[in-house]
């Protein structure tokens, strides 16, 4: 055996080129491989980090509040790791502040470790013993005489309205008092960046919670982290039983899991199968064994090559006693020899690659919002498996020449002449022929003849081409699907979303749409109400394809006694908006605005996709005509604790909408004046009063103004409003951080195309350079036979066009059937798809693939063309 890899070793230093080729495919395998696994270790290990630093470092969570006496359940559960425990809310009254109150509740020393809170103290310190409180950034903003440090005298008690309690957690009553029950000091020692809406009366504050102090009848919340995770699903439910908690009247207890935190450690609800945890590993595994796969078919046919080359030469040892055993081991030695050399320059490669990539992609994404920077972490488990990964890939592929190698017999290899191409019988190029010539036809049949040593250059030239042709297409197709299927494209392109019980300020709103770069604006109230309606109801165009009954279940239509319970959106307009609304539609708005009747306008359009057509269309629901009525309920889910309900006639029916209500599919909406909104919503469950109040002020400024509109905007809503009260969108912004986003994709696919290229151009080169050399004979006869320098030079650029061109032919079918997947998928027509077809970056990587080939010809062909005729001859016959 010693003496066989001795061979094998001489062999490999003989041929270095044939070596190098094979070494540097080896090597991009290995460092695309590891980069692979790098950067999902990387990606779940920052998904990991910000999960924790969103949400907190615990596992499950009791919901419903438990007794303090109730607590040694959780906290001796041999089960439980850590405990990490909020105090019950404590309401304090505040004197000469704008809000009247101090919402605040304390937290144990775990949680301050643990919980994403400690995250948002952007000032001073956390507390550390009771009394210490810190509080929240607009309780500075608002209140700017007090300081950290200060110390509070506040009486703590309960709100009232009348002789009932209001929850500390709801929104400012009418007419509420306090009640005072005791009287604490409190220090200040911090400043958290933590808001509500300005709905709720309180600000928000957190103090320190000293376990030995809690009560026995103390509402808690206690969150765990477990020492095994994995059975939590099955110990969290037996540890709300054990404190005391029942079961709601779906059979479940109030508990919380981290669902986020526990999908990232693949844990999931056993009687609910996780699609994202299902779709994570395969897509992981899916990618994985493709890109093994690409490698193994690119490896395996340079090592089918370098088998092929020495045939004679192990059928001469196998004649002198070599095992078919020792012949096959031979060849994996080769793949194994190879593998360990380049081992530690794939990893150095890999991890540097990866680290460009990362850092590319955290540069272009680095402007978005709330993005937070991935950066590549080293793990030995990473590099381990990489390893493995890289070397199972690499044997993979020298073991099925290395079989077929040690089946061949030792008579029939000793009479293989490896350096003659042998020809089948060559079929007749006629057109080739015409249009090429007598060179041409040389050219294709030599091609043909030399398909198996191309196929290594091949394969990675159409793979390199596929994902930068299939990439291009992709994209191309989204960006379609998402301008097609917006709602209502450019009508709004700048949204201010106020939440907030009180009416905002008139005089801001007076600014906003008077901006002098404002187009066009509207503004609204929007709430969630449903109706009731039968198939009859069902307009004939919708019944066709199957009325309510064929609505998907995630569309919130349920049925009840043989009616549909359909979301209906109640929207009021300001005055001016209704009325510019109302000459859009062709409505006379003034007979909207009738004491003692409720009159609206039906927007009554939802887009649908037959089985049978690509086409998304608009379609009515309802048969619904002016004068009809419906009847609309404030409720819209089973558990919602409400009866009330209107009769709304229609005053108008259309297809039409005023703005971007975000609707969703199959549900109408209901439009009226401002006036009636208020009225109709003033009997709502006061647990929706920040919902119905809520306004949002659309407008169209275009892109140009955009940026500067929203500098403006952010002024003037920030002199009448809290920053947590109003919230800006823009298409504008949304439209860049797409494209930041496909930028950082595209970084990620066209390194990964590169590295194909580089195996594909490499081989290339390699080959065609052993190809020209092995092929001196046939060429010194051709032109002994009268083939001219020029006509030489016109069959090899021939040749190389047929070589160039066939990763282009072989990719086109691939490239097309991803082409067809993505438009069935994206709902998206051919004729609409050649509209926006990327042709022209993709025919830059086809001539980038065609010159590549064509400089490797041309430099692997300058020996060929200077070698002697009678002097290459006569070293062949030698």
């Amino acid at each position: 055996m010693k003496i066989m890899n001795e061979y094998t070793y001489n062999h490999m230093k003989k041929n270095k080129r044939h070596t190098i080729s094979i070494l540097i495919a080896i090597i991009i395998a290995s460092a695309l491989l590891c980069s692979l696994c790098i950067f999902i270790h990387s990606k779940w290990k920052t998904e990991v980090t910000t999960t924790i630093e969103h949400t907190g470092y615990w596992h499950g969570e009791l919901y419903n509040s438990i007794a303090g006496d109730k607590l040694k359940y959780v906290t001796e559960n041999p089960e439980v790791e850590t405990t990490m425990i909020k105090g019950q809310w404590v309401t304090a009254k505040l004197s000469n502040t704008k809000l009247p109150y101090l919402s605040m509740r304390d937290a144990n020393t775990n949680f301050w470790l643990d919980m994403d809170l400690k995250n948002t103290l952007t000032e001073g310190k956390l507390p550390k013993k009771s009394g210490e409180i810190v509080m929240s950034k607009l309780f500075f903003a608002d209140n700017p005489s007090y300081k950290i440090g200060d110390k509070l005298t506040l009486p703590v008690g309960n709100r009232m309205l009348g002789s009932d309690l209001v929850n500390h957690q709801s929104t400012k009553r009418s007419g509420e008092t306090f009640k005072t029950t005791e009287t604490n000091i409190y220090t200040i020692v911090g400043e958290l960046d933590v808001s509500a809406s300005s709905a709720y009366p309180g600000y928000i504050a957190m103090g320190y919670l000293d376990t030995s102090h809690i009560k026995p009848k103390d509402e808690l919340t206690v969150y765990m982290r477990f020492v095994n995770p994995r059975t939590i699903y099955e110990t969290l439910p037996r540890i709300a039983k054990a404190t005391g908690l029942t079961k709601n009247e779906n059979g479940e207890y109030g508990v919380k899991y981290n669902t986020p935190l526990l999908t990232l450690y693949g844990i999931s609800d056993k009687s609910v199968a996780n699609t994202q945890i299902i779709m994570m590993i395969a897509m992981a595994i899916t990618i994985m064994l493709l890109v093994m796969g690409s490698f193994i078919l690119i490896i395996y046919n340079a090592f089918s090559l370098s088998a092929n080359s020495r045939i004679k030469e192990l059928s001469i040892l196998k004649s002198l006693g070599a095992t078919p055993r020792q012949i096959k081991s031979s060849v994996l030695y080769e793949g194994l020899l190879l593998w360990i050399i380049q081992l530690p320059i794939g990893i150095m490669i890999g991890y540097l690659f990866s680290n460009i990539v990362f850092s590319k992609v955290n540069k272009i994404l680095s402007v978005t919002e709330d993005y937070r920077n991935a950066y590549v972490s080293f793990s030995w488990v990473v590099v381990g498996f990489s390893i493995i990964v890289s070397l199972i890939t690499v044997l993979v592929s020298a073991y099925i020449p290395a079989r077929k190698m040690m089946k061949v017999s030792a008579i029939t290899g000793i009479r293989q002449n490896s350096t003659k191409v042998k020809l089948k019988k060559q079929k007749s190029h006629s057109i080739i022929n015409k249009i090429f010539g007598i060179e041409g036809e040389l050219a294709i049949s030599q091609f043909s003849a030399n398909k198996k040593a191309l196929r290594t250059a091949v394969l990675s030239l159409s793979m390199c081409f596929i994902l930068i042709a299939g990439y291009l297409n992709i994209i191309a197709i989204l960006n379609l699907a998402n301008s097609k299927n917006a709602e209502i494209p450019n009508l709004h392109d700048m949204k201010i979303s106020i939440k907030t019980v009180d009416k905002p300020s008139d005089k801001m709103i007076n600014e906003v749409i008077s901006l002098p770069k404002v187009r066009d604006s509207v503004i609204r109230r929007q709430v969630r109400t449903s109706t009731y309606v039968t198939s009859k109801q069902e307009s004939d165009v919708f019944a066709k394809y199957g009325g309510f009954a064929k609505v998907p279940s995630k569309h919130n239509v349920s049925s009840e006694n043989g009616k549909y319970r359909i979301i209906t959106n109640l929207v009021g307009l300001s005055d001016k908006s209704f009325k510019k609304y109302c000459e859009k539609i062709g409505a006379d708005d003034e007979s909207y605005y009738k004491e003692g009747v409720t009159t609206g306008v039906l927007l009554d359009s939802t887009r649908y996709v037959s089985e049978n057509e690509k086409v998304m269309r608009k379609i009515p629901l309802l048969n619904a005509k002016q004068g009809d009525k419906l009847v609309i309920n404030e409720k819209t889910e089973n558990d919602m604790k409400t009866n009330y309900k209107f009769n709304a006639q229609i005053g108008h029916v259309t297809e039409i909408s005023p703005s971007e209500l975000g609707m969703g599919g199959y549900s109408l909406a209901y439009i009226v004046p401002m006036k009636t909104y208020q009225q109709l919503v003033s009997n709502f469950m006061p647990e929706r009063m920040l919902e119905s109040s809520s306004m949002s002020i659309d407008l169209l400024v275009g892109d140009k103004a955009s940026p500067a509109v929203k500098k403006e905007l952010t002024r003037i809503c920030s002199s009448y409003l809290g920053t947590e009260d109003f919230t800006i969108w823009s298409l504008l912004v949304e439209k860049n951080n797409d494209k930041l986003v496909q930028k950082s994709i595209s970084i990620g696919v066209f390194a990964v195309a590169l590295m194909f290229g580089l195996i594909g151009i490499i081989n290339a080169f390699s080959t065609i350079s052993n190809n020209l050399r092995l092929r001196k004979r046939e060429f010194a006869m051709l032109r002994a036979v009268g083939l001219t320098p020029k006509g030489l030079n016109k069959m090899l650029m021939i040749e190389g066009l047929f070589f160039a061109l066939t990763p282009i032919i072989v990719s086109i079918p691939i490239v097309l059937f991803i082409c067809w997947f993505m438009l069935r998928v994206a709902l998206i027509t051919w004729p609409e798809f050649i509209s926006v077809f990327p042709v022209v970056p993709i025919l830059a990587y086809a001539m980038l693939i065609i010159a590549s080939i064509f400089l490797a010809y041309g430099i692997s062909s300058t020996a060929v063309k200077k070698s002697n005729v009678i002097e290459s001859i006569k070293d062949e016959i030698v």
